[in-house]
């Protein structure tokens, strides 16, 4: 299932909230991928494109995190952490086994299921803790 950006994924950090809309298209274009049979050398650059953004982001938003000295940056990291691994998995389950409609309902439901949530609720605390220090949504 494609994910549409809507406005209440925003948390209110302009640098977050755009790494988020990079990362919800790099998904849709790897389920999309996945959907429309692209093969498998197409899905894998995508995944690897996928990891390498979703580390990028995760750096930055822990800098973000560790800058503003945010109390819960320790149980949030371990939650990137775990979500990377996720997709390294998947990564190599593709690998190995290919992209059944199996596989690529296991993977909706593991990467966008969690990255919605994610954003819905981890983050927005995230983004209410900085805009309360801040005052503004700029950070």
């Amino acid at each position: 299932m494609m994910i549409l950006w809507r406005e209440d994924l925003n948390i209110g950090v302009a640098a977050v909230d755009t790494q988020h809309q990079e990362l919800v298209r790099i998904l849709n274009d790897f389920l999309v991928a996945c959907t429309q049979q692209k093969g498998k050398g197409k899905i894998i650059e995508t995944l690897d494109f996928l990891v390498s953004y979703t580390i990028t982001h995760f750096t930055d938003e822990e800098a973000i995190m560790v800058k503003n000295s945010y109390p819960n940056y320790d149980v949030h990291k371990l939650e990137h952490e775990r979500f990377v691994q996720d997709i390294i998995t998947i990564k190599r389950q593709v690998e190995t086994q290919g992209v059944s409609v199996l596989t690529t309902i296991k993977i909706n439901r593991t990467l966008v299921d969690w990255l919605i949530n994610h954003i819905q609720k981890d983050d927005q605390i995230l983004g209410a803790y900085i805009k309360g220090l801040t005052g503004s949504s700029k950070q």
